[in-house]
């Protein structure tokens, strides 16, 4: 009897982790970003982060951890222990602060300054913790037009 509990158990518990890990994974955008202080060695942003979950659960989280890259480079880490829920089929926006050193941000004024880019490229990387040691990861990519008057002009 004892046997054929601890199996059912097993079962369920197999069941439940594969149910789990066939989440499909969050979609996350930059809505928005802003310097909030610059300094000669170290910048702080602003960030306000969609979080999209396609998933037929809500996710709770306690805090989240990030990098931003630009143009393919580290640009950007953060951490905040915001406290949110992302409903079922459902989008949260949270504000979160990024901080980058200076070699960070000169690059990517150099690559602005070479006129050849329409677009900045970015990708978001981190994960959510969800309490314990529980966590869900995220990567997205995006775009973000570059104003046609801060682009180098021809000729």
């Amino acid at each position: 009897m004892k046997q054929a509990v601890l199996a059912l158990l097993c079962a369920v518990a197999l069941n439940a982790c594969a149910a789990l890990s066939m989440q499909e994974p969050l979609s996350v955008t930059i809505a928005d970003l802003k310097p909030i202080e610059v300094n000669v060695l170290e910048q702080r942003y602003a960030l306000k982060v969609r979080l999209l979950n396609p998933n037929d659960i809500e996710i709770a989280f306690d805090g989240v951890v990030f990098d931003l890259e630009v143009n393919d480079v580290a640009f950007a880490k953060g951490v905040s222990n915001q406290q949110s829920v992302i409903p079922r089929f459902g989008e949260a926006v949270i504000d979160v602060q990024a901080v980058s050193g200076l070699q960070n941000i000169l690059m990517q004024i150099n690559e602005l300054l070479k006129g050849e880019r329409t677009t900045l490229t970015y990708r978001i990387k981190g994960r959510l913790h969800t309490g314990g040691f529980g966590y869900t990861r995220f990567d997205s990519s995006g775009e973000i037009a570059i104003p046609a008057g801060l682009r180098k002009s021809g000729g």
